[in-house]
């Protein structure tokens, strides 16, 4: 193979939406882009169930054609039952392989550059002891192993985060949430509702879900986390199905047409270092999404967006100083929501059977607004007024939550 340079502004190692929405901000303000994805297509393979909400995908101007709404969110424990109903669409479920693709085009209209089968290898580095990020070795099936500079590199290759690792900018993946769902033609699904299943059957140290995704679809799935759960989630899945026959209706059709699996790290939402000497990290690979629910993909959009116009309003100075803009914005758009959405999670994934029918009984007591606020991991301080005036012992519950996370970082 021969061996070639180039060269560019910014380089984003990963065309998952964190790494889409930052190449598409830098671009638009004139900056050179390219992005480096390792696979053969955009949104390909899946890894998410697409689990959101409709109000923040809006802010964030996704198309509606992208998701499909949910008007019920239905909560299944080892012995109880609980259903919020939505006159107004708040959950929907994202057709993910789209969003991506969606994300993309607008990364490209923009001006940015996609190279698809392009792996990075590593890092280039220079200056004293080799510590800046120069650019990095990359391969693509037209101009084979090369090196390709960069005035700074983005780290935005998911759940490894391998750039930042290496660098000593975020600790390893001591926990990660592992995730594996089956899309099924199942046409007797009731569109209309979204339904997770908690306890110690269905998925010890995490929790099953069925979201429909529109057109006969329904993603059926399995979450757990470890090191916490050692159970496998494929011989969970397959436990999950006699579930969800028992809702869908025993006479429906259901058939598997496409098989999802994931990883998502778990790690402190602060624990993560954004910006380095040349590096910049963002997404799954800084952590920043909710390990409430797993959910990743609008905190991506969100801090790419503001990754890339701190690249762009840096005017050059690609230092800790420089982009200072992008982790003090994204700790004030997200950090304390997503602090409580991991201190929970901490709590809860030693839950068993008699915890999980106690927290769905106060999911109960919600109105269907504040359940809706739980679920999509806003801990306002409204949210936490109403809270407490209709279920003081929830909004108890999550201070303890935090306060026992707090006294471990102590």
């Amino acid at each position: 193979m021969r061996d070639t340079a180039d060269s560019a502004d910014v380089v984003v190692v990963g065309g998952g939406p964190a790494g889409l929405a930052t190449a598409a901000e830098a671009a638009r303000g004139g900056l050179k882009v390219v992005v480096c994805e390792r696979n053969h297509a955009i949104g390909e393979p899946v890894r998410t169930s697409g689990g959101s909400f409709v109000r923040p995908l809006r802010r964030l101007g996704v198309p509606e054609s992208c998701w499909h709404p949910v008007h019920r969110i239905r909560v299944i424990g080892p012995t109880t039952d609980v259903v919020k109903t939505y006159r107004r669409a708040v959950g929907c479920v994202l057709d993910v392989r789209g969003t991506y693709q969606w994300l993309a085009a607008q990364a490209v209209e923009a001006g940015a550059t996609i190279r698809l089968k392009a792996p990075v290898e590593g890092p280039l580095r220079a200056g004293a002891g080799g510590r800046r990020v120069t650019g990095v070795r990359v391969r693509d099936p037209f101009r084979g192993a090369h090196d390709l500079h960069a005035r700074i590199v983005v780290d935005a290759s998911g759940h490894t985060g391998f750039l930042a690792r290496d660098a000593g900018m975020r600790p390893r993946n001591e926990r990660s949430a592992v995730g594996i769902e089956l899309e099924l033609h199942a046409p007797g699904y009731d569109a209309d509702e979204a339904i997770f299943w908690l306890g110690d059957d269905v998925a010890p140290g995490g929790y099953g879900w069925a979201f429909p995704c529109g057109n006969g679809r329904v993603r059926l799935g399995v979450g757990v986390v470890r090191p916490e759960s050692d159970a496998e989630p494929r011989v969970l899945l397959d436990g999950l199905l006699d579930a969800f026959r028992a809702v869908a209706g025993t006479t429906s059709p259901a058939g598997a047409l496409e098989l999802h699996s994931g990883l998502m790290p778990v790690i402190p939402p602060r624990a993560t270092q954004l910006v380095g000497d040349g590096l910049l990290v963002v997404g799954d690979a800084a952590g920043q999404g909710s390990t409430l629910l797993g959910e990743g993909i609008r905190y991506a959009i969100s801090a790419g967006r503001l990754a890339g116009r701190a690249l762009v309003d840096a005017g050059g100075d690609y230092s800790a100083h420089g982009l200072a803009a992008y982790p003090r914005g994204w700790r004030r758009s997200t950090g304390r929501d997503l602090a409580i959405s991991y201190a929970v999670n901490k709590r809860i994934v030693d839950y068993g059977d008699t915890d999980w029918d106690r927290a769905i009984r106060r999911l109960d007591r919600l109105t269907p607004k504040q359940a809706a606020r739980v679920f999509a991991s806003e801990f306002s301080a409204r949210w936490a007024l109403g809270v407490l005036i209709t279920d003081p012992s929830l909004l108890a519950s999550l201070a303890r939550a935090v306060s026992r996370r707090a006294a471990g970082r102590a």
